[in-house]
């Protein structure tokens, strides 16, 4: 995907995004042995319309998180990003996603956010009819992944702070 195209959600195929999930975190775990694995995102939501795309979590020592990265790019994912304490990388490319792989400081902040919003929408139906109405409008006005994203933000911020 194009990072300008506009975002697409899809209905909700839990069952199919579980199964992808699982394929992916098999691989992970001959790749990175000892770390932590989860499925995150709307496709780790029963019943949530979802971009048709698996996020995985991927939680390793501080110190780790980049090595880890970087040895997924040589296992074939395509290393998006890097910023302190967290990479992105997609899986078969940027282009056309399957999945999008975080390699964070396992039980740092952006693996106890993850899960807890994960969590959350699992939980809690009122939470997931408010970031359904922000997603469904995020999709239709965004000029691609990182404004998507952007979008929703303020949303994930506000449940999270209520919860």
């Amino acid at each position: 995907m194009d990072e300008q195209q506009t975002v697409r959600l899809v209905p909700s195929r839990h069952e199919e995004w579980h199964l992808r999930y699982t394929g992916m975190a098999g691989r992970l775990a001959v790749l990175l042995p000892g770390a932590h694995v989860e499925h995150i995102g709307s496709t780790a939501v029963p019943g949530l319309p979802a971009k048709d795309v698996v996020d995985v979590l991927v939680g390793v020592d501080a110190a780790d998180v980049v090595e880890a990265a970087h040895r997924l790019r040589a296992a074939g994912l395509d290393l998006e990003g890097e910023r302190a304490h967290h990479c992105w990388l997609s899986a078969p490319d940027r282009r056309s996603r399957d999945y999008v792989v975080h390699v964070v400081e396992h039980g740092g902040r952006p693996w106890t956010r993850r899960l807890a919003f994960r969590d959350l929408l699992r939980r809690d139906a009122d939470a997931r009819g408010r970031y359904l109405r922000v997603k469904e409008a995020a999709a239709r006005e965004s000029q691609g992944w990182d404004d998507y994203t952007q979008a929703k933000s303020p949303v994930v911020a506000e449940l999270l702070g209520e919860a």
